[in-house]
């Protein structure tokens, strides 16, 4: 929640995610900042810690049509305005200009992003989706959502779901097109 325009141009700004969430902001200046560095994420997920850094925010990547995987990138690296970096490692760009999803079509991974295999587009609309679901035995099913007004809680009420399958639903929007992308994670 700091004001980016607060933060002065000669110090380091650092974001820190924690297992997934972004914990806190620490601005370096003087002799603790280092050279050349104005941005960085830290991603610490259990005992494992990744650091991404930059001389200031990453020029962003061109949007494109969904690919093999989908990537969430981590808070620390969404609020460090370094997804570009991310994406161009994973040869990837993004959905949306304005949404902070990464599609590729490489297997790659990368620690500052959690990554997805594509499995469909499903239907939005709710009994559509529900019977999509029913229709694939998926039981449990974690959704995340970007860019719409959706309540996650009230959506897994909705879509009863039954069965014995799992996956994760991406509910977010393209373009003035809202999407969903039924998805399973790939371990890092």
């Amino acid at each position: 929640a700091f004001d980016r325009a607060e933060i002065p141009a000669d110090a380091e700004a650092q974001w820190i995610s924690v297992d997934g969430s972004t914990v806190e902001l620490v601005l370096f200046t003087g002799a603790l900042a280092r050279d050349g560095v104005r941005r960085a994420a830290l991603v610490i997920r259990g005992e494992r810690v990744h650091e991404i850094t930059a001389a200031g925010d990453a020029p962003d990547v061109d949007a494109r049509p969904v690919g093999a995987y989908l990537h969430e990138p981590e808070g620390a690296v969404i609020r460090a305005r370094l997804i570009g970096d991310v994406a161009r490692a994973l040869e990837a760009g993004t959905i949306d200009p304005h949404i902070a999803y990464l599609t590729s079509d490489a297997a790659l991974t990368s620690p500052f992003v959690q990554s997805f295999r594509v499995r469909d587009e499903l239907p939005v609309a709710t009994k559509p989706l529900a019977k999509a679901l029913r229709a694939r035995g998926i039981g449990r099913l974690e959704i995340k959502k970007r860019g719409v007004d959706v309540d996650p809680a009230a959506l897994r009420r909705a879509l009863a779901l039954r069965g014995d399958e799992s996956a994760t639903l991406f509910v977010t929007r393209i373009g003035d097109r809202r999407v969903a992308l039924l998805a399973d994670r790939v371990d890092d």
